[in-house]
């Protein structure tokens, strides 16, 4: 069946796949600090979000634009703002008196704004910035499709992107502020939410990987690609030669990822995590936060020396993953708006 077709009567098992993928490397990226490990998640499960997002866009991309709004208000913005309380919660009862929130000034009026305004910090640490950012993103493309001129739209989505990753790559080191709603995200963003759309329209995925053969091919090639890029990456002084490569890394990423996720069986696992990411999205680091309590007090496992276990952080984010699961369900049975689903 082609990716439009199923869309209109089920959701697409691959796409589950993906997002199970997706946030399960997430979750590990944020319970460990290993250089290479969170170089090779980070370089591309973000963009790897943006990208499913536009695989799903058509029928949005049809409506009117207060219906369009409407919409992602259910799923976007009611879900931020109510896992956003929750996290305010925890943040003032615990999170604000140990860790690393304890060591900052930061008052109950500047979360309250940090969370108005939909971004990240270091006392508040939410990734819920995802919401708000791609709330903001399906906005603009919608706006963009309206364009007569293919070419225009092209054009634009091409040149925005090459700012759009200096902005990113350099925006942590720089201590470049963030701008309201991720709107300064866009650029960067937009363009892989681009590509996603483009890949529906053209039914690239069913179409080029279809068959064993291909995909193993794909996957061998997408993964030498990507470590030879990162290896030229990470010893060239040329900013040029060093955004081209992270580009290259973001692409082979991107492919392999795609790949792996339309490769693999439907299972009831990968749909569950994969249909109830935004939960996951936005409760796991709180559930990290208790895990790596618990080990430090109970253990006396320092998190430090969880950061730097690589196996540790794999069997604490399954655990993170099977403790949601109960929460989950609760969600969906009772305040299933809360996850943005009706």
């Amino acid at each position: 069946m082609e990716l439009r077709e199923s869309q209109k009567t089920k959701r697409i098992p691959w796409i589950d796949n993906g997002k199970a993928i997706a946030i399960s490397l997430v979750a590990l990226g944020h319970m460990q600090s290993i250089y290479i490990v969170n170089e090779i998640i980070f370089s591309f499960v973000m963009p790897a979000f943006f990208f499913l997002s536009g695989l799903t866009f058509e029928r949005s991309s049809k409506a009117p634009f207060v219906e369009l709004l409407r919409k992602k208000i259910r799923s976007l913005v009611v879900p931020y703002f109510g896992f956003s309380a929750i996290l305010f919660l925890f943040w003032f009862l615990v999170r604000r008196n140990f860790g690393l929130s304890y060591q900052t000034d930061a008052t109950v009026l500047d979360v309250v704004v940090q969370i108005l305004c939909g971004t990240n910090s270091t006392f508040f640490v939410t990734p819920l910035w995802f919401l708000t950012c791609l709330f903001m993103v399906e906005l603009c493309f919608w706006g963009l499709l309206r364009l007569r001129e293919k070419w225009l739209k092209a054009v634009i989505i091409a040149v925005l992107y090459v700012p759009g990753l200096i902005y990113v790559t350099y925006m942590d080191l720089l201590h470049l502020p963030h701008l309201f709603w991720n709107i300064d995200q866009i650029p960067f963003c937009l363009y892989f939410f681009a590509l996603g759309y483009v890949a529906s329209k053209w039914n690239v995925v069913d179409k080029w990987l279809c068959l064993l053969k291909n995909n193993v091919g794909a996957l061998i090639v997408s993964v030498l690609v990507f470590a030879l890029a990162f290896v030229i990456r990470d010893n060239t002084m040329s900013i040029f030669l060093f955004l081209f490569m992270h580009t290259v890394m973001i692409h082979m990423g991107l492919l392999a990822f795609v790949v792996l996720s339309r490769s693999l069986k439907e299972t009831a696992v990968l749909n569950f995590v994969g249909q109830n990411t935004i939960t996951i999205f936005a409760l796991h680091i709180m559930v990290q936060s208790i895990l790596r309590g618990v080990l430090f007090k109970v253990l006396h496992v320092t998190p430090d020396g969880i950061e730097s276990s690589f196996v540790l952080s794999v069997l604490l984010t399954l655990v993170t993953l099977a403790a949601l699961v109960p929460v989950i369900r609760l969600i969906n049975r009772f305040v299933p708006w809360l996850a943005g689903k009706r």
